[in-house]
């Protein structure tokens, strides 16, 4: 396989330096709601900031400040171990959870206010006003896990906010294999035990309508809050421990993408018709011995190799960002390059930490989407613009066919492209034409052969022979007697005596 390219610039695009003066723990975009066409100018998403003294900082898109320093009340001695935003465009939180167990929630307004009113009546300037953001936050909540029946603490794993109408949960996954549900309030609505696995629950994420999907090291499924329990059995088949997950934005929670922790990455089918299945559907290339932290980006699954806490000498190891293209891996192997890897992105000598990302509507930005990267032993993040396109299927169709590009593609390329009812066409003709030579040929025979076209089906041969033996019987009577009319009278007499 050729090396995909290895030149960030093209495709990175580097905007502004923020929060050089903190060690940022996690970073996380919170989109806003959809401006109105006469403000698409505004902004579509703030970026939201822990540093490694629990403090909040929220920023624009230009590296301006709109919240910073801001005390999460966690207390001393406790570090924020878990970020979650807000699923909705319009009612704006931030929640965090520390090493103690302990979640807090705190409520976000954030009102834009247009700039150059004045200068905006006129046409130039109204293509480039834009919006002023002002945040405020307030305390909404607290919760923590309840112990277990012998009083042992359960540790918080995960936490993820879901929407269901109007009504939000919290739902919390712990060490235990257990998830619990907990209300707006802070209320706990129940918890149930859904894995044997060891270290319990190890991460969740939405999917498909107010379904979570969750995982633990040897196995993945789906989980119901409204009902409190998996909605099918959870799906399992592998040997190394599952590191992370992520959901095929294509397929609707269809097809879920497995890291491993042997740096394999898997990709489960859980439909086959109207059936649930657990069908391993492909592997990706292994291009690292690292396990990866995934996420969908525009047709492609992008994949950071990051070393598990027990890796020795864990910055050794050189670190890049991977794009994987679905397409192209749908499409199969052959003999030419697959493009499996449609990206490689390499900032050396800086090593990515950890990653954000947003993709913004296209009518807003333009349809631009940012990345937040932490590097490692670098303070603050970095804000890039990431320009790649989503592949086409057609695209990718003859780049996985294994036939290769333009003459050197071959047969297989060529009916892969080619579509299915133009080939039952030709084959078609083909037979159309075939019967009709055949025939043709039957027929030219027959008349050749004195048949008047009974064809050769019609030809008795023992009939023919006798009737040549007559024929030459009388051209011998012919030739030695012109008037011997006995033997002519005989020979003329089929039925003489």
């Amino acid at each position: 396989q050729s090396q995909p390219p290895t030149t960030p610039p093209r495709h990175f695009k580097s905007l502004v330096q923020i929060g050089g003066g903190s060690e940022v723990r996690f970073q996380s975009f919170l989109a806003l709601k959809r401006q109105s066409a006469a403000q698409k100018a505004g902004p579509s998403a703030v970026l939201v900031t822990v540093d490694a003294s629990s403090k909040l900082a929220i920023w624009d898109l230009e590296g301006k400040a709109l919240l910073e320093d801001f005390d999460l009340g966690h207390g001393d001695g406790r570090t924020v171990s878990q970020l979650a935003l807000s699923p909705s465009q319009d009612n704006h939180f931030v929640l965090t959870a520390d090493d103690a167990g302990d979640v807090r929630v705190h409520n976000l307004k954030i009102v834009g206010v247009q700039k150059d009113k004045k200068a905006a009546k006129d046409e130039q300037s109204k293509e480039r006003r834009n919006t002023e953001l002002t945040i405020s936050t307030n305390f909404s909540c607290s919760f923590a896990l309840p112990p277990g029946p012998g009083g042992e603490q359960r540790k918080l794993t995960s936490v993820v906010p879901v929407e269901r109408g109007s009504q939000t949960f919290f739902i919390a996954g712990d060490h235990l294999g257990g998830i619990a549900v907990f209300y707006r309030n802070g209320t706990m609505k129940g918890r149930a035990r859904i894995s044997e696995d060891p270290g319990g629950i190890l991460g969740m994420q939405r999917a498909q309508g107010q379904s979570i999907l969750f995982f633990s090291a040897y196995s993945f499924g789906f989980f119901s809050p409204s009902q409190l329990d998996v909605q099918y059995p959870a799906c399992t088949g592998w040997n190394s421990p599952l590191f992370d997950i992520a959901l095929d934005p294509a397929s609707s929670s269809n097809r879920v993408i497995l890291a491993l922790a042997d740096g394999d990455v898997i990709v489960f089918s859980t439909t086959s018709g109207k059936s649930k299945v657990c069908d391993l559907a492909l592997k990706f290339p292994h291009v690292s011995s690292l396990p990866f932290k995934l996420h969908a980006f525009k047709g492609h699954i992008m994949g950071l190799p990051t070393p598990l806490p027990d890796t020795p000498n864990e910055g050794d190891f050189f670190r890049e960002i991977y794009f994987f293209n679905l397409a192209a891996m749908d499409g199969g192997y052959g003999v030419s390059p697959s493009r499996a890897v449609a990206l490689q992105a390499s900032f050396k000598p800086r090593q990515p930490d950890s990653f954000a990302l947003t993709s913004s509507p296209p009518t807003q930005d333009r349809g631009k989407s940012y990345i937040a990267i932490k590097f490692m032993q670098e303070k603050g993040i970095e804000l890039f613009e990431l320009n790649l396109k989503q592949p086409t299927a057609q695209k990718a169709a003859a780049a996985g066919g294994g036939g290769g590009g333009g003459e050197e593609s071959g047969w297989a390329s060529w009916l892969n492209w080619f579509p299915k009812a133009g080939v039952f066409g030709m084959t078609l003709i083909g037979v159309i034409i075939w019967n009709v030579r055949k025939v043709a040929n039957q027929q030219g025979k027959g008349s050749r052969s004195g048949g008047g076209g009974g064809g050769m089906d019609d030809f008795d041969e023992d009939f023919f022979k006798e009737r040549r033996k007559r024929i030459a019987a009388a051209s011998g009577a012919a030739s030695g007697s012109a008037g011997d009319r006995p033997k002519v009278e005989e020979v003329g007499g089929d039925g003489g005596d």
